[in-house]
């Protein structure tokens, strides 16, 4: 299996002209939406808008819904939502997104802020995922041994 990398992001609050812009900047061209249930109070990212928003710009998106976060998945079904990111990964550059902007807590020892870095990045490089780089609310990135972090998750 060849290097693989992935990003991941949260859209926050973020207006859709930034959010593209920290897409832009990674050369982002596929977005896999691993929110449970792909709506905000942020219409610009509700599953339709955000599709077609991304569309416009020649972004790809799906909707993941077996890597949720606030629902118990079977292990089947969280094996799906693991191999159809590892997918999507190998054929272009891609990242994950969920609503929370920081991947990290404030805390003094940071805990994972976001099933993104608690749950998923174990289970993608555990998977054959080598890097994993997060994207940070301000355009700066981090990385780290997601396993070694405190979670809920």
């Amino acid at each position: 299996m060849k290097e693989l990398s992935l990003y991941t992001i949260g859209h926050g609050r973020h207006e859709f002209g930034y959010f593209l812009e920290l897409l832009q900047q990674f050369e982002i061209k596929f977005v896999c939406d691993v929110r449970t249930n792909p709506r905000s109070r942020w219409p610009q990212f509700n599953r339709l808008v955000l599709a077609e928003l991304l569309a416009d710009n020649t972004i790809g998106y799906e909707h993941i819904p077996e890597a949720g976060g606030r629902l118990r998945h079977s292990a089947e079904e969280f094996e799906r939502g693991m191999a159809r990111i590892i997918e999507l990964a190998s054929e272009q550059r891609s990242v994950l997104m969920c609503s929370e902007s920081k991947p990290l807590s404030p805390h003094k020892i940071p805990r994972a802020n976001c099933h993104r870095v608690g749950l998923l990045a174990p289970a993608l490089k555990t998977r054959g995922v080598s890097q994993i780089i997060h994207i940070l609310p301000d355009g700066g990135t981090i990385e780290l041994d997601e396993s070694s972090v405190p979670s809920i998750w």
